[in-house]
């Protein structure tokens, strides 16, 4: 057997050491370091802090979560980690909360209900400041056991219709009324949509949206299906079935891209030309929509205005437990490419 070589790690500085050189009591370190105002004098705090910086203290913040329930760990909670659409929103979020000294950990949505109990019941047993939720549903098991401990939540690009927690959410009313009028402008007045799942707030707000909306504008004939979840493979299978509908609309709005993209795949296979055959509308811009073929026309949310607003929002009530709720909405905007055209005839 090898015999093992000296170890040349140091051992780490305690505050026991940087009392000893300040000739201070350790608590006078403590409360030093942690900032503690009325305790210590400004300049024997800055000698302390000093020493510490030349003794490479390290603080122990593993201890100090268990004296103060807190981590400085923010729990952002994803439903599907593949969808294109949420990368960019959880580098936001974690951009701009690393500015308030807060790190994030990321988890996705599990899918049982227990599952999701389970979830928050872990993350606050590791005492995280609170939860920044992507995925909230009707009645969702994580909203109710988020509720129970009374952590400190923030719906993202998700709501509520009990206003019980604060949100940032897009404006899917706009967001329809941007994508009908302008499938109106080109001349189509049957129009389809591809509704997402209606325990999803944005699928079902973007719905109800859809038919007010076609009433209001005076469409006829437009039907709707709704895709099981916010996936190709879903948005396929729904397409299909209104491909397969008695009125077959001149134009299609999917409730997310992903969607769009397997209504995309839904006319290939029935050899429909888009936009020749059919004109077709996503939602999000999520990345490399520009690049398929043909390049997607969608409604464009503000992600980054989404991330920076949440992550101020969560602060807010991190530092303000009894802070009132409030709901952020966000304006989108159309993106127009080559998915869509005039109607032909028109």
């Amino acid at each position: 057997m090898f015999p093992r070589p000296p170890s040349t790690a140091r051992p780490a500085v305690t505050i026991d050491d940087i009392a000893r050189a300040a000739g201070v009591h350790p608590g006078t370190v403590s409360r030093a370091l942690r900032g503690i105002s009325g305790k210590v004098s400004s300049g024997k705090r800055a000698e302390i802090e000093r020493i510490a910086r030349e003794l490479g203290y390290q603080p122990n913040v593993v201890a100090a979560s268990l004296r103060t329930k807190q981590t400085n760990l923010a729990a952002i909670i994803v439903p599907d980690l593949s969808n294109p659409l949420f990368g960019p929103i959880v580098q936001g979020l974690e951009q701009a909360l690393r500015q308030h000294d807060m790190l994030c950990l990321v988890a996705q949505t599990p899918t049982a209900a227990q599952a999701r109990r389970d979830l928050v019941t872990a993350l606050a047993a590791r005492h995280v400041s609170g939860l920044l939720i992507l995925a909230a549903e009707s009645h969702d098991p994580l909203l109710q056991a988020a509720r129970e401990r009374q952590m400190p939540t923030v719906l993202v690009n998700r709501g509520t219709g009990d206003r019980e927690f604060s949100s940032v959410v897009n404006d899917d009313r706009e967001s329809v009324r941007l994508v009908l009028e302008h499938l109106r402008a080109l001349g189509h007045v049957h129009i389809g949509h591809v509704a997402g799942p209606s325990a999803s707030s944005t699928g079902h707000v973007r719905h109800q949206a859809f038919v007010d909306l076609t009433r209001t504008l005076g469409l006829k004939r437009c039907p709707v299906v709704e895709a099981e979840a916010f996936t190709r493979e879903a948005g396929r299978a729904a397409a299909r079935r209104l491909l397969d509908g008695r009125s077959r609309p001149s134009a299609i709005f999917a409730a997310n891209d992903l969607i769009a993209l397997g209504v995309l795949d839904a006319l290939h296979e029935r050899r429909i030309e888009v936009p020749a055959g059919m004109s077709l509308v996503g939602h999000n811009d999520m990345p490399l929509v520009d690049l398929i073929e043909p390049a997607l026309t969608t409604v464009r949310i503000a992600t980054d205005q989404m991330s920076e607003q949440a992550a101020a929002l969560f602060m807010e009530h991190v530092r303000r437990p009894t802070l009132a709720v409030s709901t952020r909405v966000l304006v989108p905007n159309l993106v127009v490419r080559a998915s869509t055209a005039r109607l032909a005839g028109e």
